[in-house]
């Protein structure tokens, strides 16, 4: 990405690139028609992002809930999950609604390489975190910060998804930890595909916020993205949320709007909710 680089082709390039990774970490990527896909995961039941469509052109409410329920319902699937990478017409909204769904709106970051590195507090120490303590530290952060409601099962599943999550492109987990316990208690991911990465699961635990560990991953993040050879970094944020001004102070810019929409026919215990592009 250059900073001359016409704002449309940047945010079609972005979207795509989201696109394009989850087919790669979906076990199957059916095109339903042009710019449409119904995902597979079944390993993975409960990851909606898994196991949703996904669309990169607005196709109408009629058309969503019908693959809905072909492909997802067909499945056996209790959820129907639609991403939409792109903007959606008020009439398809306004269906979607009606038809029983809960609809978040979602907005792609991204920031050029060429900004340079971030500073860091030079106090904090940020170190790689294993795969196989990863998935541990991301259950824990399930159950204690991200929504403590769900089932051992779900959880299982949400945390296993890294095990998809590669098929895409390296995946890098940077932590923070107390000094007093050696415990992780911030955490940062680094997604890698071809010349763009994203950050995500950026999250501290509540008793060691206010202390810089943020600023801290983030730097590493970038320095991470940089040693790449990428040339972009993107991430998701809930237009309006206070994370939105964070980012954008630290270069990042808003490139593209998206929706999620999501109804769930029976919610027992645990079921997996919503919560971005990844759920």
């Amino acid at each position: 990405m250059t900073e001359t680089e016409p704002h449309l082709v940047i945010a079609d390039r972005v979207a795509e690139w989201y696109a394009e990774q989850l087919r790669r970490r979906a076990t199957t990527s059916d095109e339903l028609a042009d710019g449409a896909w119904a995902l597979s995961t079944p390993e993975w039941p409960r990851s909606y992002a898994g196991n949703g469509i996904l669309v990169r052109r607005d196709p109408g409410a009629d058309a969503l809930l019908a693959w809905g329920d072909e492909r997802l319902g067909g499945a056996g699937l209790d959820h129907r999950y639609v991403m939409a990478f792109c903007d959606l017409s008020e009439e398809t909204r306004s269906g979607l609604v009606a038809a029983g769904f809960e609809l978040e709106p979602e907005m792609f970051m991204a920031r050029p390489t060429s900004l340079g590195l971030l500073h860091a507090p030079t106090a904090i120490r940020v170190e790689v975190l294993p795969p196989d303590e990863s998935r541990a530290l991301t259950e824990r952060l399930w159950r204690e910060v991200w929504n403590p409601s769900f089932d051992d099962e779900t959880v299982r599943q949400l945390a296993g998804r890294a095990d998809v999550s590669t098929r895409s492109g390296p995946l890098v987990t940077f932590v923070v930890r107390d000094p007093a316990s050696s415990e992780p208690v911030s955490r940062l991911d680094v997604a890698v595909m071809g010349d763009t990465a994203e950050i995500d699961a950026v999250v501290t635990f509540p008793d060691f916020r206010g202390h810089g560990h943020a600023d801290a991953l983030l730097a590493a993040g970038i320095a991470e993205i940089a040693s790449r050879g990428c040339d972009l970094s993107v991430l998701t944020a809930i237009p309006g949320d206070w994370p939105c001004t964070w980012y954008a102070r630290r270069g990042f810019a808003k490139v593209g709007d998206s929706w999620v929409a999501t109804r769930v026919a029976r919610t027992p215990a645990g079921s997996a909710a919503s919560s971005g592009p990844f759920a």
